[in-house]
C-alpha cells in the first residue's frame, strides 16, 4: 500500500516528472518499501519450533493450524521443567521459538533474558482469558506479562482400580508395603513440594534445611516402593499397561491416555494436598518466527485450540472460548465455570533454594 502523501513527498523532494515518478514507485513496491511491517510478515512455509509438555502440540489440533497458516509445528517434549529450561537456554534461546513453561521456571526464563514481554494487543483472543488469569503471578513480573496462560491442572494419584483396593483417599497409600516396587513418582525435584504437603508444611515452596531433611527421610522410607521415576506421560502409561506399577503420582494426561486405551485406570485428588501447574506460552527473545508464534498462541486461546488441548490432555482450559467449546457439563467437570479448584491447588512456583532441592532429589533418585 502506498501512503497517501507518498507521491507529493517524492515529487517535491526530488522534482521528478510524472513518468519517472511512476517508475520510482514501481521499484519501491517491488522492494517492499512503503508496505506496513505487519502486512509484510509471512508465516507460510515456516517451521515453528517449540519445547513443550506432552500433548500440547498434538496433531489432532496442530494440523488445522498448519493448514490455516502454512506453518509447520516442530515440537520437542520435555520430561521436567529443568530439562525444558536447559534445552531452551542452549544456544542462547535460538533453537526454539516457543516454550510451554510452568510456573516454576517462568520467572527464571524472564530473569535470564531468554523470553520477551508479550504484546497482548497482538492477540485477538487475549480478552477471552479468564480475568483472574490475566497478569497472573506465575507469568507476569513487575507488572509486565511474559507469558500467556492457556492450561492448568493438579498432580493426581492415578491407580489401577483392579489392583488397588480399597480406592485410595490419601497419598499415604504410596507408602503401603503391599505395593512394594509397584509405584512410580515423577523424576522432578518439584515432587519435593508434594511430600512437604503430605507432611503438613504450610508453604511447600518455602522449605528450610530442617524441612528438607524431613522430606528426605520420608522419601528414603518410600524408596523401596518405587519401581521407577517416570519422565513422560507416555512412559508412565506404558509402566501401567505392562503391569510394572499399579499406582503413580501423575498428570491427568496419563489417566486420559490409559482410559482411552481401555485400561482400568482411576484417579484420586486428596483434598488440601494437591500441587499443580498453570502453564503459559512464552516467546524466545531470539525467535526466528515471532509472527507465527503469536498466531499459534492466539489459536490455542480460541475455542478450537482450547478444546483440542483439553480433549487430548484432560487438563483445564483458561478461556471463556474454551469453556463454550467443550460445553457446560465438561466445563463444570474441569472447574472452568468457577475456577474453585485452581484456588485450592498449590501451584508450582519459583523456589529460592532450588539448588538444595536438586541436590536432595539427586540423592533420592540415585
Amino acid at each position: 500500500m502506498i501512503p497517501p502523501n507518498f507521491r507529493s513527498f517524492v515529487t517535491v523532494t526530488f522534482g521528478l516528472k510524472p513518468g519517472l515518478l511512476g517508475l520510482l514507485i514501481a521499484v519501491c513496491l517491488s522492494l517492499g518499501l512503503g508496505q506496513p511491517a505487519q502486512a509484510a510478515a509471512k508465516t507460510s512455509g515456516c517451521t515453528l519450533t517449540a519445547i513443550v509438555w506432552e500433548g500440547y502440540t498434538d496433531e489432532s489440533f496442530a494440523q488445522p493450524f498448519e493448514q490455516q497458516t502454512g506453518c509447520r509445528i516442530q515440537a520437542t517434549y520435555a520430561g521436567s521443567s529443568d530439562e525444558m529450561f536447559a534445552k531452551f537456554r542452549a544456544g542462547g534461546g535460538k533453537t526454539y521459538d516457543l516454550i510451554s513453561a510452568s510456573g516454576d521456571i517462568t520467572e527464571r526464563l524472564a530473569k535470564a533474558g531468554l523470553v520477551v514481554p508479550i504484546e497482548t494487543d497482538r492477540l485477538k483472543n487475549y480478552s477471552a482469558i479468564f480475568s483472574s488469569f490475566q497478569g497472573g503471578k506465575w507469568n507476569s513480573f513487575d507488572g509486565t506479562p511474559y507469558g500467556v496462560t492457556f492450561a492448568w491442572g493438579p498432580n493426581v494419584l492415578v491407580y489401577n482400580r483392579d489392583a488397588v483396593e480399597p480406592p485410595p483417599t490419601s497419598w499415604q497409600v504410596l507408602a503401603d508395603p503391599t505395593y512394594a516396587g509397584k509405584i512410580s513418582l515423577p523424576d522432578n525435584p518439584m515432587t519435593i513440594a508434594d511430600v512437604a504437603l503430605w507432611l503438613g508444611k504450610p508453604d511447600p515452596y518455602d522449605l528450610s534445611a530442617a524441612d528438607l531433611a524431613e522430606v528426605k527421610q520420608t522419601l528414603l522410607e518410600l524408596r523401596p516402593n518405587i519401581r521407577k521415576f517416570w519422565t513422560t506421560a507416555g512412559e508412565l502409561a506404558n509402566l501401567f499397561q505392562s503391569g510394572e506399577i499399579v499406582m503413580a503420582h501423575a498428570w491427568p494426561l496419563t489417566y486420559t491416555q490409559l482410559s482411552a486405551a481401555g485400561f482400568p485406570a482411576a484417579s484420586a485428588s486428596p483434598k488440601g494436598q494437591l500441587t499443580g501447574w498453570t502453564d503459559s506460552w512464552m516467546i524466545s527473545k531470539n525467535a526466528r518466527n515471532p509472527e507465527a508464534a503469536y498466531q499459534w498462541i492466539d489459536y490455542i486461546l480460541s475455542g478450537a485450540g482450547q478444546k483440542g488441548v483439553m480433549d487430548v490432555t484432560g487438563y483445564s482450559g483458561a478461556t471463556t472460548l474454551g469453556a463454550e467449546a467443550v460445553g457446560t457439563e465438561k466445563a463444570h467437570q474441569l472447574f472452568m465455570d468457577d475456577l474453585s479448584l485452581h484456588s485450592q491447588i498449590n501451584m508450582w512456583q519459583s523456589v529460592k533454594n532450588y539448588d538444595q532441592w536438586v541436590q536432595l532429589w539427586n540423592e533420592i533418585r540415585s
